[in-house]
């Protein structure tokens, strides 16, 4: 009896959305790879800036890498017979095992980044209050030592002070030098305010952000695991180290009871060689 037409058309769990399924992950995957690259530009690896926001770019794109992994594969598991998709989904599975461990060793540098970052940005914070100090001081020096509204304005101008209009110059000296006197003044002001807004940074108030970045990462290494196969394995990264430290877990509870009943032996033969005596 030949095949009715329904049972013999495919169906669309088996083909159609294996393919559908591979169309997603490629475009998870490329989202995840256009957001790290605009991350990467310009090129500054040895500042902290650069450092801590590639690190945030990794951790807040990662998702889309670790959803669009997990949708090829499973895209592979509904297309076994399509061998593009299945050297595909290898791999990115490959791939995923120095995505784990990459970010594991993120845990260390990002916390590193972001503290030398809040150090650079205190210091940066500090240098321009002291230019600004130093500028002023400057200015008063300036003011007190001119000694006509001319030389007044030139010193002025020349480290780049108020600007003095006609009607400014116009006034006697002693006038000009008052209303200079009190611009510095609102400037002096100005600056104490914003010596007192901004204290620094201490460590203790970037831990909540390093924790929740450190987390992430931990998090994120143990899905790309989850998702991981080395080279000739048939099971992922993840499993083979639970297998690994259950042995290690056997092996060290073996070892430690072959330990005590060595030393029960001992102990026993002590106490007949003494009541032997």
């Amino acid at each position: 009896m030949p095949p009715s037409s329904e049972s013999s058309r495919p169906g669309p769990a088996a083909l159609g959305s294996a393919p559908g399924l591979a169309v997603v992950a490629l475009v998870l995957l490329m989202l995840f790879a256009s957001t790290l690259a605009a991350a990467l530009f310009p090129l500054q690896p040895l500042a902290p800036a650069w450092q801590w926001r590639l690190a945030s770019t990794l951790i807040s794109g990662a998702p889309f890498a670790l959803l669009g992994l997990a949708l090829l594969r499973i895209a592979s598991e509904l297309g076994p017979h399509d061998p593009r998709l299945s050297r595909r989904a290898q791999l990115c599975s490959q791939l995923a095992v120095v995505a784990a461990l990459g970010f594991l060793l993120l845990v260390p540098l990002q916390t590193m980044a972001g503290l030398q970052q809040g150090r650079s940005l205190n210091q940066a914070q500090a240098g321009r209050i002291q230019r600004a100090e130093t500028k002023l001081k400057a200015l008063r020096q300036a003011v007190a030592s001119a000694t006509t509204n001319a030389d007044l304005n030139e010193r002025i101008q020349a480290l780049q002070g108020p600007v003095l209009g006609p009607a400014d110059i116009a006034q006697p000296l002693p006038l000009l030098k008052a209303q200079v006197g009190a611009v510095l003044d609102q400037g002096d002001q100005q600056l104490r305010r914003d010596r007192e807004a901004s204290q620094p940074t201490s460590p203790l108030q970037l831990l909540p952000e390093l924790l929740r970045q450190a987390f992430a990462c931990l998090l994120l290494a143990l899905g790309f695991a989850a998702l991981a196969q080395l080279p000739g394995s048939e099971v992922s990264l993840l499993q083979e180290l639970q297998w690994s430290w259950q042995r290690s877990l056997k092996r060290f509870s073996a070892d430690r009871g072959r330990s005590s009943r060595d030393t029960g032996d001992y102990l026993r033969e002590l106490g007949r060689q003494e009541e032997d005596r």
